[in-house]
């Protein structure tokens, strides 16, 4: 078995099916058809710069793989009519996983960025066998459900609560994944699957998710604040993931003092019990979610200033045009959340420093599943940074 990554997303576990990536230049063509939606070939033209004969030298051998296709021409005004090209959606399609401690999310993405199936259930066993065997049911299913080929199978997508330790592949997460802890999940789970396995936190993913088909499509750079059981997020700069040394950029749990409140979904969850609502779990709070109870407002009040401290902190370092506010969080509550916030932003000779705009996550879904299932198509087709080989 190989084609493991993880951490970073190398295309080059993908060379043995022409259909199934795609050369740096392809690849720019690719993400613009993601990104904008159809476009003709003048369109390609005018954004890339390149001379129409090039476009032409890109376009056509992605028709003849079937990665793309070319609509029936249409009048525009007084130009000659265009034809725009698509993705095909069902040339290839990836798995996205989510594992946290209460719950699995399974996402299946196809190449346009569709989504045919979106599931969650309460994790069963947090023990890895058992939980692949699980993951492993939902996966079937899914892809039965949907009608899928699995031959058109890019790969495996996991987003795992946690930080990296340093090697790119294990992961320190909270004591209730203690079975996941520091060992090197890319091979554990490559072998359980039998196919290509791409790993990353939840954070970062959510991240990367946003950027494919959320906020990113319309912005280069956003931090992203990622709400579950724990606290964290991603940063995404200039349209490319920024991942750190160690893969961790985006701990903004790490920038509140010790005896701060965790703006997290367990301490809302504490906050019901404490107000006469018990639930057992995170996945069960957000299968009852009510913004309106008083629960909310006391989490509101606890932990809005940990909040106004991590997002002035990113606003002075990173200085991005959005923080996006995302993960496991009810829309609702994330709306208050955006209410609520103060940057700290001091007046200087009459002006404000600017800031960054605070916006709802524009994912509707489980965002870590999601941003898992973008890993392998990404790699393959979408990631302008990778080496193609040639």
């Amino acid at each position: 078995m190989n084609g493991i990554s993880a951490g970073s997303y190398p295309s080059r576990f993908l060379r043995e099916d022409g259909r199934r990536t795609a050369t740096t230049n392809e690849r720019l063509l690719l993400d613009l058809l993601s990104r904008r939606g159809p476009a003709s070939r003048a369109d390609l033209a005018r954004v890339t710069g390149l001379a129409p004969h090039s476009i032409t030298r890109l376009v056509d051998p992605l028709l003849s793989r079937g990665l793309i296709v070319e609509s029936a021409p249409v009048a525009q005004g007084r130009g000659k009519p265009s034809a725009a090209l698509h993705l095909v959606g069902s040339a290839a399609f990836s798995v996205g996983i989510s594992v946290m401690t209460d719950a699995v999310s399974l996402v299946l993405l196809d190449l346009s960025g569709t989504i045919a199936a979106m599931q969650t259930e309460r994790l069963e066993d947090i023990a890895i066998d058992a939980a692949c065997r699980q993951i492993a049911r939902l996966i079937d299913r899914s892809v039965a459900q949907a009608g899928w080929d699995r031959a058109a199978l890019v790969g495996i997508g996991v987003g795992v609560t946690g930080y990296f330790i340093g090697d790119g592949a294990r992961l320190n997460p909270p004591r209730l994944l203690d079975p996941w802890a520091l060992v090197p999940l890319d091979t554990i789970l490559a072998e359980a699957f039998d196919t290509k396995i791409w790993i990353d936190n939840d954070g970062n993913v959510a991240a990367i998710g946003e950027d494919m088909l959320g906020h990113g499509r319309t912005v280069e750079d956003f931090a992203y604040l990622y709400f579950s059981a724990g606290f964290g997020g991603g940063v995404v700069a200039d349209g490319r993931p920024l991942r750190g040394c160690n893969g961790n950029a985006g701990e903004f749990a790490s920038i509140l003092p010790a005896d701060w409140p965790q703006p997290n979904l367990e301490t809302l969850r504490l906050s019901f019990v404490a107000c006469g609502r018990p639930f057992a779990d995170v996945h069960a709070m957000l299968d009852d979610f009510d913004p309106h109870h008083p629960a909310v407002d006391r989490w509101l009040d606890f932990v809005t200033p940990s909040l106004n401290l991590v997002a002035s902190a990113i606003s002075a370092t990173l200085d991005p045009a959005m923080i996006v506010l995302g993960g496991r969080i009810p829309p609702t509550l994330a709306s208050r959340i955006v209410e609520n916030l103060a940057l700290t932003n001091p007046q200087r000779r009459g002006f404000h420093r600017p800031v960054p705009r605070i916006v709802v996550s524009a994912i509707d879904g489980n965002a870590t599943a999601i941003g898992a299932a973008t890993l392998p198509l990404r790699a393959a087709f979408f990631d302008r940074d990778a080496n193609d080989g040639q």
